[in-house]
């Protein structure tokens, strides 16, 4: 009994298994297939922005000045003085008195060749004297013998005139007369003066010491115009027009100093290049002038001498140009643009790169739609979806 109704168990379990199975198949065949829709590639486009006139060349430089020189004794002597602003970093006008060297024997010199010039004029005065006494002679014999006489001549002249003894006592004259020049001119470079409105870089000398000819006093350099060497590289060379021919001109430029205070400008003008790329660096340098740069407004402190500046140069003038992101471009100069839904890859001619900006001269438009992210798969003329940045 006990046997018989587990069979029947059994059996209505597997009846029923079954049955499922038979219902499940039936609603599996009954749903409709699902269909795949395909989905189109998303992509971000930016349009162009089109500009006109001159672009702008950036580079660094430090400021250098435009004349240098050593100030070099020319005399012996101990210096005797100098002035207070000779320190390192001291300011003087040109012709101020840097220092004196003791002048006693040079005064002493001088005085010496003025008594020989006043020698050598006596002398003078006295030989034009004879001659014409002798002139007059002369003719005072002819006059009472009637006889015209031959007069013996040399090269210096006649010696019955003593035309040789003036001629002597004119080149004495002279020969002193240079020697107090000399002696002069000794005296005055006691005396070391400025020799252009600057500044002391260092000093060789100080007072109470003997210096010689050729001992260096101080190094010197010029306070009214700076330069800035800035180098080029890569596109930007081609951008700076007429100055690639040896030009010089008053194309301006922009400089900007970094201070503890904050940044300060300034306005200088491109004077040249140095017409030559540097073999190492394969850059041109550009050198930049500013006049007056020790003479602060107010505002801005002084552009000294060693100061790192960034420089942005005006280069040529284009009637039209266009600036997309730096993330457009693809390898090769070329972008994807986007026309009627689908990609083309267009190539563009780049006439300068800043940071992430490109600045480009043909290929696109302003009305274009250029593609600024990447996809992992593209092809030339594919549908696309588009959403402008």
């Amino acid at each position: 009994m006990k046997r018989g109704k587990l069979i029947f168990i059994v059996g209505v379990i597997v009846a029923g298994t079954a049955a499922l199975a038979i219902l499940l198949s039936q609603l599996r065949s009954g749903t409709p297939e699902p269909t795949s829709e395909r989905v189109h590639p998303f992509v971000t486009t930016v349009a162009p922005t089109a500009h006109e006139g001159r672009v702008t060349i950036r580079g660094n430089g430090t400021v250098r000045p435009l004349r240098e020189v050593t100030l070099i004794s020319e005399v012996a002597g101990k210096i005797t003085w100098v002035a207070d602003e000779f320190v390192t970093g001291g300011a003087f006008r040109q012709g101020q008195e840097v220092l004196r060297i003791d002048s006693t024997d040079y005064v002493n010199a001088v005085t010496v060749a003025q008594a020989e010039v006043i020698q050598r004029q006596f002398d003078l005065l006295r030989a034009e004297e004879e001659m014409a006494i002798s002139r007059e002679e002369w003719g005072l014999l002819e006059s009472r013998t009637g006889v015209q006489r031959q007069v013996d001549s040399t090269e210096l002249g006649s010696l019955v005139f003593k035309e040789p003894h003036w001629r002597a006592a004119v080149a004495q004259l002279q020969g002193a007369q240079a020697r107090l020049r000399d002696a002069e001119a000794r005296l005055e470079r006691t005396r070391i003066t400025a020799p252009y409105n600057g500044r002391l870089r260092n000093k060789g000398a100080d007072l109470g010491q003997f210096v010689g000819p050729g001992h260096v006093i101080a190094s010197f350099y010029g306070t009214d115009i700076v330069e800035i060497s800035v180098p080029i590289a890569g596109r930007d060379i081609t951008l700076l027009g007429d100055l690639l021919g040896g030009g010089t001109g008053t194309t301006h430029a922009r400089l900007v100093a970094r201070n503890a205070d904050g940044d300060h400008e300034w306005t200088g003008s491109i004077h040249r290049t140095e017409g030559t790329l540097d073999e190492s660096t394969r850059t041109l340098n550009v050198i930049v002038r500013v006049q007056y740069p020790y003479e602060g407004n107010g505002v801005r402190p002084p552009l000294l001498v060693g100061t790192f500046v960034t420089a942005y140069l005006e280069g040529r003038h284009f009637d039209q140009y266009y600036t997309l992101p730096r993330e457009t471009l693809r390898e090769g100069d070329v972008v994807w643009v986007v026309r009627e839904d689908r990609p083309y890859v267009q190539p563009i001619e780049i006439i300068q790169e800043v940071e992430d900006t490109l600045y480009v001269l043909n290929g696109i438009t302003e009305d274009g739609q250029v593609v600024s992210n990447m996809l992992n798969v593209v092809t030339d003329g594919m549908l696309v979806r588009t959403g402008m940045n």
